[in-house]
């Protein structure tokens, strides 16, 4: 499987070196850690997604908070240092079974309610959170938005690219508007 077959996950920002053997913490991005350890393959490459290195990842101690790693690309120090500030990835293993979706696939796609199939809006914008990401809906009302957590037990896509919600999970009323 290729790279651009591939899903990553983003597990953090390489950070601080710890000791002379090439050790660094993972600054962890948001549900980092359990992509770290949920993965079987690991790459860095620099914030703007330029060339992916595969790496060899262990994980070297420190806390869930902070956690400490080696990676086969720094055996000192200063190999270490060479790699502060890129972005660890990870992919395959259960990584492979959970949807993902790129941003700008999300923006504009329409939502729909299950069971009823009724047309709720479209995805206006996608917001991180520390758990998962957030779908904001326009209401196709024009009313207000909705904001619905993007996980696959809530939203799924549908056979002709859009996505619906779980049933009930809105509360859409008949005129269109989420009641309270």
């Amino acid at each position: 499987m290729s790279a651009e077959e591939t899903s990553f996950w983003v597990c953090g920002t390489l950070g601080k070196v710890h000791g002379l053997g090439g050790r660094l913490y993972l600054n962890l991005a948001p549900g980092g850690l359990g992509y770290l350890d949920a993965g079987v393959r690991f790459v860095v490459c620099d914030e703007r997604g330029g060339e992916m290195r595969p790496c060899i990842l262990r994980r070297a101690g420190g806390g869930d908070a902070r956690p400490l790693i080696e990676l086969d690309l720094a055996s000192s120090r200063e190999e270490a240092v060479a790699l502060q500030g890129l972005t660890l990835l990870a992919s395959g293993g259960e990584l492979d079974e959970i949807p993902h979706y790129r941003t700008g696939d999300l923006i504009g796609r329409r939502v729909r309610e299950q069971g009823s199939g009724a047309g709720v809006g479209t995805v206006s914008d996608v917001l991180a959170s520390p758990a998962h990401d957030i779908l904001e809906v326009r209401l196709s009302s024009g009313g207000s938005s909705l904001l619905v957590p993007l996980v696959r037990e809530l939203v799924w896509e549908d056979d002709d690219g859009g996505l619906t919600v779980r049933a009930g999970l809105l509360d859409i009323g008949g005129t269109g508007e989420a009641r309270s």
